[in-house]
């Protein structure tokens, strides 16, 4: 596992790097870590990173910007933005945010954001295989979503398209794993690494300029709210 700090502050990207490398340690996980002092000395390596620590705040091109640049090379990374504010939190999500902490970070709260991403990216290969127009197809679940139920149909939106399928939506939430999949409505599915914000109605999710809308019941509000506090590792 490979796993990269961005943070033009000395002290910090040396006390991150620290607290870091304790996580891993207690996971047990060998992980290489590599420091960077600007976004553009990131930008420059070629080596692709399973995690990048990102502070929001730097001279010349800022974390989130640099989190595009990042996600158009590999939309697997998985993106931690570390911050003194909080007013960057919803600009932060909307690039796709693993997780959003303030400084200085809270070791519980690290360990348990390196432990979800070590399940997200062991889960990064798995798939969905499904029959469409009679032909098999496999669908990288990573890629999808949402699904719904549409008549005795389920519908999947991934990043690339929609693809109708043949077969009852229980059955496809049966295959989906739970780890970043949660329902907000009985006929609907959301992958949890897509959700920007939410309300008692809808759920609003995003991938780069695209914005999609998938319904919320009133009650499965609250279990989808506490499961989003978990996954943005705010719980602790």
């Amino acid at each position: 596992m490979r796993a990269a700090i961005c943070d033009d502050e000395r002290a910090c990207l040396e006390a991150e790097e620290k607290l870091i490398k304790e996580a891993f340690m207690q996971k047990d996980i060998n992980c290489g870590i590599d420091l960077y002092k600007t976004p553009d000395e990131l930008l420059a390596s070629d080596i692709k990173y399973d995690m990048i620590f990102l502070d929001v705040e730097m001279k010349g091109m800022n974390g989130i910007e640099t989190a595009d640049k990042i996600h158009s090379k590999n939309k697997n990374t998985l993106i931690f933005f570390v911050t003194n504010y909080e007013g960057y939190m919803d600009e932060a999500l909307n690039k796709h945010a693993f997780r959003f902490w303030t400084k200085p970070i809270n070791p519980q709260r690290l360990l348990y954001g390196i432990e979800s991403a070590i399940k997200e990216i062991e889960s990064v290969r798995e798939y969905l295989d499904v029959t469409v127009d009679k032909k098999p197809m496999r669908i990288l679940m990573k890629d999808i979503i949402f699904a719904y139920a549409k008549n005795k149909e389920t519908e999947i939106i991934t990043i690339d398209e929609e693809i109708k399928v043949r077969e009852p939506f229980k059955y496809i939430c049966a295959r989906l794993s739970k780890e970043y999949f949660c329902s907000s409505h009985a006929s609907y599915i959301i992958n949890m690494n897509y959700v920007v914000r939410y309300t008692s109605s809808e759920v609003i999710c995003r991938y780069k300029d695209k914005y999609y809308t998938a319904y919320m019941s009133k009650r499965r509000y609250s279990l989808f709210g506490k499961r989003f506090i978990e996954w943005m590792g705010s719980s602790i």
